[in-house]
């Protein structure tokens, strides 16, 4: 017996319906969403998603937050030369 999603994978649940542009955009989010993703803080492989835009590190247990579908590494926190400095921190 053959597969019956080799082509559509986990969207084969819908069947012909919503047109193939739709399952396809679908199909893309879903592999992006299980993919694992690097640790900003430890810098392993090991970053799942835990709900909708929460991301939990199964190594250090960081939690962040980001995209929803897709983790997205929150931008470094450094100051620029051209920014000028104030003692007033």
């Amino acid at each position: 017996m053959s597969k019956r999603t080799k082509k559509v994978g986990a969207t084969g649940w819908m069947g012909p319906r919503y047109g193939i542009r739709i399952r396809r955009r679908v199909l893309d989010i879903d592999r992006a969403r299980i993919a694992p993703a690097a640790c900003p803080r430890c810098s392993t492989m090991t970053l799942e998603r835990v709900a909708s835009g929460i991301y939990e590190c199964r190594r250090c247990g960081t939690r962040f937050a980001s995209n929803a579908y897709v983790f997205e590494a929150p931008p470094s926190i450094t100051r620029t030369e051209k920014e000028p400095v104030t003692g007033n921190a």
